[in-house]
């Protein structure tokens, strides 16, 4: 959805600030413009369709939930409620099951005014786990009552898409069904029934797709109401003024409920995707915030501006995906297929791309589930990973290690070769005849850095690896689609707790860009003699269902057993949160681990601006190279 920005808009832009922070001629510092970058444009801003960091971003401006995060005194995360009046607790009912009763606060109104009651959160709710929404996160809802009755209401198609009757309309088994939560007549409050308490509840209802949608906008153009500022109406702290392919003009809502804590008036989130661009665009003071910057850059950076060059950490992992279905490995077996996965991934110097590539405190990850997430005897989670639970990993990430991995890569290439018969392995450990590899990532300077590494590392074994750079919005699709064989991939906790990395591989997930269960893989029965769906998938469901804290816990450490024996998860590094902050940018800004940054509270001081400790330098870009730069990096983008 991104679109053309042009260089008229940009200088117009990049002047104001410069006037902004020049002061009246009284010598005060005037009020600057509050821009800001966190990504590119955005492929979504629905928030059931929503399934990316920057997405949900620009979502908390624009929406709030039941529940929402702010910082404490402390300065800690914390829960708070938000357009609910406190925060409950679970209740057992008589039937075994737990209920959240939620009170809304008195008078809350959508961004246009009109009222809003417990009946729009109930409508939301279903429309985002509807198959017929198509929402990546439908299983996100897993934990209310009527889930499963809700995705298999529909009769399917061979090719697994919703029949439809003769009239064109969806096709029931058995009628419409709903989520076990309720809204009271006077629409105030709100009662969800869960079969299980799960321990992150009221984290999910403080979570994006968790947000209100207003239904006669969404059903009057369901495809096209995001897009649009005049049906773009929510309950947040904003509302939308303008959303065009550069930017996303974010003004005061006087509706919300806590209007009284929004500290600016205007918020303008700027899209692009260009690292020097946006790095030339803070220095000269157009971008306040950039959420990237050239990955060249980052020693001077670090040196030149070191209290607003910052590094945070964060609940997430970042990964290569292997497609289940890859065209490249077609004709091999599926044992043999995991074993070139397996190989590939032991092949990678996990310590040369945090230290050489990465250089922000990233730590070379020997599993997928983060690091930061608690077991219930409060030990981490991953000190019991790997497959003997000893914390040890999936394979050792030591350096002192890597060439052993090297040699237990080749060892299985070789075993492959040998009983597929369609390449050889020289002496020299050269592979001849394996198949070219195609890998895909998005545009920025650090995954470039990565795919080049990777491209070379397997060149030196004689494997040929071609590498395309796609824009933003074509890239998630291209993954959740699985038109694509090789993949960067990264994923940030949804909430704290180590199932947000795992129910996200479950065979009907909307996240689950691997294709596991899908495809020739769907009746693959390697896993105890048990196809996808009957094992992880299976694991996954008893996790859910398991009331029992330290029971839960390991069946999770089993599904992260069945997932990395695939090869085709490869993580590479646990994250960590880079960005840059102009000073100017006073207080009240925060970011959390799941990624999403808070720009509601922040106060702005026009005296403070951004510059380097004296005696330092970086790469300099003039304004007016930064404003054609921003353009053509958006002119690359599409729709």
């Amino acid at each position: 959805m991104k679109k053309i920005l042009s260089v008229l808009l940009v200088a117009a832009i990049a002047l104001g600030c410069v006037l902004s922070l020049t002061g009246c001629d009284s010598g005060t510092a005037a009020t600057p413009d509050f821009v800001v970058n966190v990504g590119a444009f955005p492929d979504t801003i629905d928030p059931a369709l929503n399934s990316a960091v920057d997405g949900a971003t620009y979502i908390i401006h624009m929406f709030s939930g039941l529940v929402g995060y702010k910082q404490d005194a402390s300065g800690k995360l914390v829960l708070f409620a938000d357009c609910a009046k406190e925060l409950p607790t679970a209740t057992e009912t008589d039937d075994g099951m737990y209920q959240y009763v939620f009170t809304l606060k008195d008078d809350l109104k959508w961004s246009d005014g009109s009222a809003l009651t417990a009946a729009d959160f109930v409508y939301s709710w279903n429309r985002a786990c509807d198959p017929a929404t198509g929402a990546d996160y439908a299983y996100m809802f897993d934990i209310i009552d009527g889930y499963n009755d809700v995705i298999d209401m529909y009769e399917m198609t061979e090719d697994g898409s919703i029949a439809k009757n003769d009239d064109g309309t969806l096709k029931y088994k058995d009628g419409v069904k709903s989520l076990n939560v309720t809204a009271s007549e006077d629409g105030k409050t709100i009662t969800v029934v869960l079969p299980v308490d799960a321990p992150y509840a009221l984290e999910l209802f403080a979570f994006p797709a968790y947000m209100p949608v207003k239904k006669d906008v969404v059903e009057a153009d369901p495809d096209g109401w995001a897009t649009n500022v005049a049906t773009y109406i929510g309950n947040g702290p904003y509302k939308a003024s303008s959303f065009t392919q550069s930017e996303l003009v974010a003004v005061k809502n006087e509706y919300y409920q806590n209007a009284a804590d929004i500290v600016s008036d205007k918020i303008t989130f700027a899209f692009n995707d260009d690292d020097a661009s946006l790095l030339a665009n803070y220095k000269n003071g157009s971008y306040l915030f950039i959420d990237s910057v050239p990955n060249d850059e980052i020693d001077a950076l670090k040196a030149a501006y070191p209290t607003e060059f910052q590094i945070e950490g964060q609940l997430g992992t970042y990964y290569v995906c292997f497609n289940m279905n890859a065209e490249c490995f077609k004709g091999f077996t599926q044992e043999e297929q995991a074993d070139l996965r397996n190989a590939l991934g032991l092949l990678i110097d996990r310590n040369y791309i945090v230290e050489e590539i990465g250089k922000a405190g990233q730590v070379p990850a020997a599993g997928f589930v983060a690091m930061g997430l608690t077991e219930p005897d409060g030990t981490e989670y991953i000190s019991k990973n790997g497959v003997n639970g000893d914390g040890k990993g999936y394979y050792s990430v030591a350096a002192e290690d890597y060439t052993a991995n090297c040699d237990e890569a080749l060892a299985l290439i070789k075993k492959v070769a040998a009983s597929s018969g369609k390449f050889t392995v020289g002496a020299d450990n050269k592979v001849v005849g394996f198949p070219t590899l195609e890998y895909i990532t998005n545009k920025g300077t650090g995954h470039e850095a990565i795919a080049t590494y990777l491209q070379g590392v397997f060149s030196n074994y004689g494997i040929s690896m071609n590498v395309t750079s796609q824009e933003w919005s074509t890239f998630l699709n291209t993954r959740k689609d699985g038109a694509y064989s090789i993949a960067r991939n990264g994923w940030l906790g949804d909430y704290n707790d180590p199932i947000s990395f795992l129910d996200m591989w479950t065979t009907d997930s909307g996240n689950n860009d691997c294709q596991f269960g899908k495809g020739e893989h769907a009746s693959y029965k390697g896993y105890d003699s048990k196809t996808w769906a009957e094992s992880y998938d299976a694991t996954i469901a008893a996790v859910k269902a398991c009331k029992d804290p330290t029971e839960r816990f390991e069946l999770m450490h089993k599904a992260e057993n069945i997932l990395m024996s695939t090869g085709a998860i490869c993580p590479i590094y646990y994250y960590t949160d880079i960005f840059m902050c102009s000073p100017t940018i006073d207080s009240g800004f925060f970011s959390s681990p799941l990624g999403f940054k808070y720009f509601m509270y922040a106060k702005l001081d026009g005296s403070k601006k951004t510059s380097p400790v004296a005696g330092t330098t970086t790469a300099d870009t003039t304004a007016a190279e930064a404003d054609t730069t921003a353009a053509d990096a958006a002119d690359t983008t599409a729709a």
